[in-house]
């Protein structure tokens, strides 16, 4: 059966950015860069509100009071870039602007047991 790995970063209001968010949500060190480095290919799974965030980084937009991307959060954007994704929102309209997005608007629980099942295969 395949691994399914969660990985969920929020402040304490809700959301996956804040104001006077620090980047790397405090977590950039060399083991955490390590242990992503180590990490097989993934397909992420996000909603409307991450889409619209995380694509406005790879766009370049770095949050507000933050400054310029360093060069590592640059190289973690592009990954994301080239990385398969799956956004579940029926919000968001085709066609998506950020490369290797897929938009689903089916209910998620039942189309990630789908994904599970066919990589079970």
């Amino acid at each position: 059966m395949p691994e399914l790995l969660v990985d969920f970063i929020t402040s304490l209001d809700g959301y996956a950015s804040a104001e006077g968010w620090p980047g790397w949500w405090g977590l950039e060190g060399p083991a955490y860069l390590a242990w992503l480095g180590e990490q097989p290919e993934v397909t992420y799974l996000m909603g409307a509100n991450t889409y619209r965030l995380m694509s406005g980084f790879a766009a370049g937009e770095a949050p507000a009071g933050t400054g310029e991307f360093t060069a590592d959060e640059e190289a973690s954007v592009d990954g994301l870039t080239q990385a398969s994704k799956v956004v579940f929102s029926a919000s968001l309209e085709e066609p998506l602007m950020w490369a290797n997005t897929t938009l689903v608007r089916d209910e998620a629980v039942e189309v990630v047991r789908a994904m599970r099942t066919a990589r079970a295969s």
